[in-house]
């Protein structure tokens, strides 16, 4: 793995200065120098995002202008951190360090260990996706692995899935022949992708505020994973130098995972190794009881001067028509870019899905809600693309998925009880893991435009579908608007009445 600092956030009249003694130079050596020695002194003075945040944490107790804090902030970097030290780690006042921005590239790292990665809902991601890049056998060899003599074993059985991949897409393409290049290629990768191990290889560029970096290195330092804990290390080596004064609290609290193992048995005593998948993939856990009375009131009330309890007499007298027609005159001219409103947030949905790990890939993104996942288990057993017995490839998958598994079962029994998890790097896109989804109507409904659109990838349209139906049919009103993008100007047509 190599995490590498890729830029961060400047002040802007450093950025112009910079721009303007570059800019017009006749290109010689000793201009070249001369520049080279200015900028050394500038990024020993003030290149680092810490001014941005001394200077705004000033603004609360002083009348100076912000131009003039960020100029006093970069003239002196040490007297910068002090304050940035004194405010966010005496004073408590931790948001002061999301002023400051740092991006990474992440190379190297496996598709587990993204989705530790990217399980910090407070970061943007932007990963390498397996369903338009062909990937060509590349995997990590997990040191946990290494370490029990077991690194030969688990090479060949990875190569063997890529193999198994490799010949579902020769099947695949086969069976869309009839299809335009471009599609037909990124068709037979889709599916079949399924059988490629979760140790396969990615990249990922990441941008986070220094308050969540501090918060992402301390989790990684508590994880399972080897991998995960190297990526900690590496972050903090990349940020140390930048921003010193806003990186601190990065070891973990270590009686946590005394409490997380104790629940852990406490879990495993009341249900043992858990049940073998035999529910439904998606369930409905609970549902806003008064979400909708509470989001069409939230709706009179954000726009009128009454309070909340008179606008809820108003609305508990409305018939459902009313209260549709209400909904549509809060969002007549709507687009399918657009969110529905805020108000709409007063209504929650929890569910219980099973799902894949490229269902599961789709639906981390969603990071304004609240997902809590279990391991992947093989009990659970896979998901298994139609197009792939369609193309005649049922027994390469098949094969392929007991490769996976064996694999799966030797590392668990190999490995010690604290590597065990290193286990899942054996583990496939197809197997499933059990997950609960918090999202409110608002987030639900962008859930919706993005994965039941016809662009979206089948297995998570296939989970997004039955989640809206289930959420729509306890709360029509509040998921009025749900749709993909694909069926919004149908859907508009019909609520608006085509104007």
């Amino acid at each position: 793995m190599q995490v590498t600092l890729a830029g961060y956030n400047l002040d802007r009249e450093i950025i112009d200065q910079v721009s303007k003694l570059c800019s017009g130079y006749p290109y010689n050596p000793g201009d070249f120098q001369y520049i080279s020695d200015l900028l050394t002194q500038l990024a020993d003075e003030s290149l680092t995002p810490e001014t941005l945040s001394a200077a705004y944490a000033r603004i609360s107790r002083s009348d100076k202008g912000i131009a003039e804090l960020r100029r006093e902030a970069r003239n002196s970097v040490s007297r910068t951190r002090r304050t940035n030290e004194r405010i966010i780690f005496g004073l408590g006042h931790a948001s002061i360090a999301e002023h400051a921005v740092v991006n990474f590239d992440i190379t190297d790292i496996s598709r587990l260990a993204l989705e530790e990665l990217e399980s910090h809902r407070l970061a943007s991601y932007t990963e390498a996706s397996q369903r338009y890049i062909a990937m060509s056998g590349d995997f990590i060899i997990p040191k946990e692995v290494s370490d029990a003599g077991l690194e030969e074993r688990f090479r060949d059985d990875c190569n063997r899935l890529f193999a198994g991949y490799r010949e579902l897409i020769g099947k695949l393409e086969g069976l869309y022949a009839d299809v335009a290049e471009r599609d037909r290629n990124t068709k037979a990768r889709e599916d079949a992708r399924y059988v490629l191990p979760l140790a396969c290889r990615s990249q990922v560029g990441v941008t986070i505020n220094a308050r969540v970096v501090e918060w992402m290195i301390c989790n990684f330092n508590r994880s399972h994973l080897d991998e995960v804990r190297e990526m900690g290390r590496q972050m903090l080596m990349s940020v140390k130098k930048i921003i010193p004064s806003l990186i601190r609290y990065t070891e973990p609290n270590r009686s946590l995972d005394t409490a997380q193992n104790e629940l852990s048995h406490l879990s495993q005593s009341v249900v043992g190794s858990g049940s073998k998948g035999d529910e439904p993939a998606v369930q409905l856990i609970e549902s806003p009881q008064h979400g909708e009375q509470n989001a069409l009131t939230a709706l009179l009330f954000s726009s009128g001067g009454g309070s909340f309890t008179e606008y809820m007499s108003v609305v508990e007298k409305m018939s459902p028509e009313e209260r549709k027609e209400l909904l549509v005159t809060a969002h007549k001219c709507i687009s399918e870019h657009e969110p529905v409103r805020r108000e709409l947030e007063l209504g929650s949905f929890t569910f219980s899905v099973t799902l894949s790990s490229s269902a599961f890939a789709q639906l981390k993104r969603h990071r304004i809600a609240t997902l809590i996942a279990q391991c992947y288990q093989p009990e659970l057993g896979v998901t298994i693309p139609r197009s792939i017995i369609e193309a005649g490839g049922e027994e390469i998958f098949n094969d392929s998925i007991n490769i996976s598994n064996k694999l799966y079962n030797l590392l668990k029994e190999k490995l010690d009880n604290e590597y065990s998890f290193s286990a899942q790097y054996a583990l496939t896109n197809a197997h499933l893991r059990r997950v609960l989804f918090r999202a409110n109507a608002r987030e639900l409904t962008h859930l919706s435009r993005l994965r039941e659109d016809f662009h979206a990838q089948w297995d998570i349209r296939g989970i997004a579908t039955e989640m809206i139906r289930f959420a729509r049919e306890a709360c029509p009103a509040l998921m009025l608007f749900a749709s993909g993008k694909d069926r919004f100007d149908k859907l508009s047509d019909e609520l608006f009445g085509g104007g």
